[in-house]
């Protein structure tokens, strides 16, 4: 189990409380998982971690940290002056799924944890000085007094989360991934056709966005992800124009549908983009997959795509099944055929590191070399696979 919010993730910037105990907890397990998946039918050589959203982000970092790496001898390298092999590095899994989610987003870590950690402090009476006692002083509360603390990060990003410590995370995802300071993995991430609903369902009524409530977004979120203090009216309107459908500029159904873009984008396309063209770079095997299908339910609007966390039950084979309550859906046949390849190729990827391509052409739009080459930068081993019922 991974420790969530403050207590997994909570850190002083410094070694009174580094942080990342959330991602030590997930590589602990791995290391468990190696030593002991033998005796249970398993073989340690063929190890797939996967994760949705945050998930996903943790999947990423995993894969950038030394930590999840092991050193081991191998005999088919040749001595050194006749009494040292040469280290050879494994990793404590193969290959990595990543649903939603990138390293590389603005929600995935925390730049400023210090600030949110003498928030959290101050909420539950510790005093603010010394980061040893504060830290002692937050061992001495209840683990239900500090998760109970509502504390808001600033809109688009994350309040208590991986931190880049010179360790476990030793710097800037990016970063490491543009130098290539990672094993080669097999990997296969992609994206919802709307993940940004969250952003844009509750920002106004059902009759789409008006022209003051889009600019109004807009400029909020300029404001929050870059806070440009020269540039920013810039930056704002370039967005405006880029995000406007001017042939039907004042329809506020378009607007809508332009925001959602938006967002979809910044949060989650680019920065998954991005992951998957940097690990291509460096000879991972990458797959890439955008998924179209969301299940029926009432509490979707009608106009919604597939927004995120929509893949997941079609991952776990909900459809077949039933609605759930975390799940409360109305599931077709189609939706449990869905289901089903989506499962097959999820688990022939964790076996064989393919998705079995031909049957992907059969059933599904494959993207010809054109989109491959745009997505991922490397033709033939990047693959645009889009998931939606035929």
């Amino acid at each position: 189990m991974v420790l969530i919010s403050g207590t997994g993730f909570l850190s002083t910037g410094d070694q009174s409380a580094k942080g990342n105990y959330g991602l030590l907890d997930q590589i602990q397990a791995l290391r468990w998982l190696n030593e002991n998946i033998g005796h249970f039918g398993g073989d340690p050589e063929r190890i797939t971690i996967f994760g949705s959203g945050a998930g996903a982000a943790c999947v990423n970092l995993l894969i950038l940290s030394h930590h999840s790496e092991v050193v081991v001898s191998d005999n088919s390298f040749p001595l050194i002056d006749g009494q040292f092999k040469v280290p050879l590095l494994v990793g404590l899994f193969q290959r990595a799924i990543a649903q939603s989610g990138s390293a590389i987003s603005s929600w995935a870590v925390n730049y400023r944890p210090v600030m949110y950690t003498k928030i959290l402090a101050r909420k539950v009476g510790c005093t603010l000085g010394d980061m040893a006692e504060l830290v002692d002083c937050l061992r001495r509360k209840s683990f239900r007094e500090l998760v109970d603390q509502d504390i808001q990060p600033a809109r688009y990003h994350i309040a208590f989360g991986p931190v880049v410590d010179g360790d476990v995370v030793p710097d800037d995802p990016e970063i490491l991934m543009q130098q290539g300071e990672f094993l080669n993995y097999d990997i296969l991430l992609g994206v919802n056709q709307g993940e940004g609903l969250k952003f844009v369902d509750d920002s106004e009524g059902e009759d789409g966005i008006s022209a003051a409530s889009f600019d109004y977004t807009i400029s909020n979120f300029v404001d929050n992800l870059y806070g440009y203090p020269d540039g920013k009216d810039i930056l704002r309107e370039t967005i405006k124009f880029m995000y406007t459908d001017w042939a039907d500029r004042d329809n506020s159904d378009m607007r809508r549908k332009t925001l959602l873009a938006l967002f979809t984008d910044h949060q989650w396309v680019a920065p998954a983009v991005a992951t998957a063209k940097l690990h291509a770079e460096f000879q991972s095997p990458v797959f890439f997959y955008t998924f179209h299908h969301h299940c029926q339910t009432e509490a979707r609007p009608e106009w919604a795509d597939a927004a995120h966390g929509d893949e997941i039950p079609y991952v776990f084979g909900i459809p077949m099944v039933g609605a759930t309550d975390l799940f409360p859906c109305n599931f077709s046949k189609n939706d449990v055929m869905l289901s089903a390849v989506v499962m097959t190729y999820w688990t022939n990827f964790a076996k064989t590191g393919a998705l079995l391509l031909r049957a992907v052409q059969l059933l599904y739009q494959v993207g010809d070399a054109a989109s491959q080459d745009t997505l991922c930068g490397v033709p033939c081993r990047s693959c645009r696979v889009s998931l939606s019922p035929c």
